[in-house]
């Protein structure tokens, strides 16, 4: 890392590289020699190192160019694990998969999924295969894209967010596509919701997922 302050504390002298002083001396002009070439006036040595451009945060995860279809707000995360069909916990992107910060837990946008047995209640129909299902989808470990709405956490205060793989494809949708989670709507948050419904009359049609006979 390198210091900003030059050496010295005076300015270059006004007029630019070629500028004299009106009593030039030995002395003086070796001191002001001496600032151009720190200030860059002269040409820049090719043996010095380049400086370092700041990395972005995409570039902190493990994850090339944006994928094809993922909104440009979405921002980058590691996958830590999925805890159901609905919900995610993940690594901020600057924790580099590590728990140096902790994973936080992520509430899918504008799905549904069945709910796993907990608290002495029986796992609803096809929750495994939804929480199974989005675990295919995204990877343990893979970055993923999360996009916001209106509102940013639900009441349980878990960030609420559109999910995309790696490979940029939006996991909300292929669920309710797939019958393996319905549609939803948290507060004012529609933002993915007609690609949702969408995408749950398709399953409803042809009886996919909780919309057929296995659920009924």
């Amino acid at each position: 890392m390198h210091s900003s302050a030059w050496p010295g504390g005076d300015p270059t002298p006004s007029g630019g590289c070629g500028s004299r002083r009106a009593v030039p001396t030995p002395r003086l002009l070796a001191g002001v020699l001496s600032l151009l070439l720190l200030a860059g006036c002269a040409e820049l040595d090719p043996r010095l190192p380049a400086p370092v451009a700041e990395r972005s945060e995409a570039a902190e995860v493990e994850a090339g160019a944006r994928p094809d279809g993922v909104p440009a707000d979405a921002r980058p995360a590691n996958l830590d694990r999925v805890v159901d069909g609905d919900t995610i916990r993940v690594f901020p992107a600057a924790a580099h998969t590590t728990d140096d910060r902790g994973s936080v837990r992520v509430r899918l946008l504008n799905i549904d999924a069945p709910e796993l047995a907990r608290d002495g209640q029986p796992a609803q129909c096809l929750a495994a295969e939804a929480a199974a299902r989005l675990e295919s989808l995204l990877g343990a470990g893979r970055v993923v894209w999360l996009a916001a709405d209106a509102v940013d956490r639900d009441r349980f205060d878990r960030p609420l967010r559109g999910v995309w793989s790696a490979d940029g494809v939006f996991v909300n949708e292929v669920l309710a596509a797939e019958g393996l989670a319905t549609s939803v709507v948290f507060d004012d948050n529609d933002r993915f919701l007609s690609v949702v419904e969408a995408a749950q009359a398709r399953a409803q049609r042809s009886g996919r997922g909780v919309h057929g006979q296995a659920c009924a």
